[in-house]
């Protein structure tokens, strides 16, 4: 199963990467930039240091406040290996964007998080976020955005580290 996350997120870098050189000429792009809003859908893989990996599937909601800071809103729903039950995680943060181009907007984020589940028995989780990414644009306004990250649990002690995958949509 990881070997074919890793395939899946190598072949989606790269037909980005060529998409976005191919299309680098033909659009300007119209996504990163002040009251645009954003909504993404992705794949996101967690390794904690102490559990099994595990993989989710988030939405997020970001609103542009101005060319280079982004507030969003994350909602990630997780089903563990061999168990039934489901976690989620609700993650207010922000995101500031350092170099703007029509291809490649890069970023660094931070972000608070709240982890729960619908059972008794499971302990929430608070703590924060620290992450690193990009969007690449295949066209005016969509874009796949690969992301990296460390969470800390309770805002000291690292807890994960992670990878994620959004198809992104600007308007």
């Amino acid at each position: 199963m990881i070997i074919f996350i890793k395939f899946i997120i190598k072949l989606t870098i790269l037909l980005s990467l060529f998409t976005s050189f191919i299309l680098s000429q033909s659009f300007e792009q119209n996504g990163v930039k002040d009251g645009n809003i954003r909504l993404s859908m992705s794949l996101y893989s967690e390794q904690p240091q102490d559990e099994s990996n595990s993989v989710s599937f988030d939405i997020q909601s970001g609103y542009f406040i101005s060319d280079n800071i982004e507030i969003l809103f994350l909602l990630g729903l997780e089903k563990m290996n061999g168990a039934d039950e489901f976690y989620y995680r609700l993650t207010p943060g922000l995101n500031y964007y350092f170099y703007n181009t029509p291809i490649f907007t890069p970023y660094v984020g931070a972000r608070v998080y709240y982890w729960n589940s619908s059972y008794e028995y499971i302990s929430e989780k608070k703590g924060s976020s620290l992450s690193i990414g990009g969007h690449f644009f295949v066209n005016e306004n969509v874009a796949i955005s690969p992301e990296f990250g460390i969470d800390f649990i309770n805002f000291e002690s690292k807890d994960a580290t992670y990878f994620s995958t959004s198809l992104s949509y600007f308007f």
